[in-house]
């Protein structure tokens, strides 16, 4: 007579057949679902070359470059793939060069391989650090025009002018005086004029902006239209705090300036101040060697 044991792994064994034929016919479907997706969907447009799988940037080295190409203004879908590739023509284009300097000082192409993956390697790095360079200088340009952005704007709010007014009126006579926030504002106002609503539109100039503070200032505009918030307050304390900002990043500029110099003082004077003040003492000491030598 067979055991409860035997019985009792029988029944595991049942269970666990059945939860997997339910799982492959989960997955069966979802595939299905995805298929019919993909067929429905518009095809996608040609990215041009496809780049080698040991290259493309992944998780947070991906989201990072991605970032810093919206906040350097590159807002292309393909302005990754192209960055990736001007790299590593960069890092190759160098390499060669190192190659055919090293065959016409040394004799050999790869008289020098150190000095090969050195200046390949700095040309690679030097590629992000560039990146990180023009993000900083947009942002920094951003952020210093934001104050005098919303200034212009409380005037015109003030002056009985709505909103959207606000952003047309800006986009088609004030780029000039805004040349940083004047074509971003031109883009949101296109957008509206395709259909696109005012969240989804507000939304897309916040991720064009990019900078600290872009973000909040969109749900802003978003209550201020559809939830009747009192808009010029509120703009105020924006532009008093992208004003603190600018201050506190000339404080640091000037604080960098200081140690510079510092360093410029000991690199430069200090030697030629140790040369004055102690040059006659040991001409001294060595007139007196001398002359007990003799």
């Amino acid at each position: 007579m067979p055991s409860p044991l035997i019985f009792f792994c029988a029944a595991v064994f049942l269970v666990a057949v059945t939860f997997a034929a339910h799982g492959v016919r989960l997955l069966r479907a979802d595939q299905r679902l995805e298929a019919r997706l993909s067929s429905l969907a518009p095809a996608a447009p040609p990215s041009g070359l496809r780049l080698p799988a040991f290259v493309i940037a992944r998780g947070r080295d991906r989201s990072e470059l991605e970032s810093k190409l919206h906040l350097a203004g590159f807002r292309d879908p393909r302005a990754l793939n192209r960055f990736v590739w001007l790299r590593l023509l960069a890092t190759g284009g160098t390499a060669l060069t190192i190659m055919l300097l090293s065959r016409i000082i040394w004799g050999g192409w790869l008289a020098r391989p150190l000095l090969i993956i050195i200046g390949g390697g700095l040309v690679y790095v030097g590629a992000k650090q560039a990146l990180h360079m023009l993000a900083s200088s947009r942002a920094r340009r951003v952020t210093a025009e934001f104050p005098f952005f919303l200034d212009l704007m409380l005037m015109m709010l003030e002056s009985g002018v709505s909103l959207d007014q606000c952003f047309r009126s800006i986009a088609r006579d004030e780029q000039v005086a805004v040349p940083e926030h004047g074509p971003i504002i031109a883009l949101l106002v296109a957008d509206l004029d395709r259909g696109m609503r005012y969240e989804q539109a507000l939304d897309r100039w916040a991720a064009r902006v990019a900078v600290s503070g872009a973000r909040e200032l969109a749900a802003l505009f978003r209550q201020a239209m559809f939830q009747g918030v009192e808009l010029a307050p509120a703009l105020r304390e924006f532009a008093r705090e992208f004003t603190q900002r600018r201050v506190a990043r000339a404080r640091e500029a000037m604080g960098g300036i200081t140690v510079r110099m510092v360093v410029l003082m000991i690199l430069f004077f200090m030697p030629a101040l140790f040369i004055v003040l102690g040059g006659p003492p040991v001409v001294a000491i060595f007139d007196t060697l001398r002359g007990a030598a003799r």
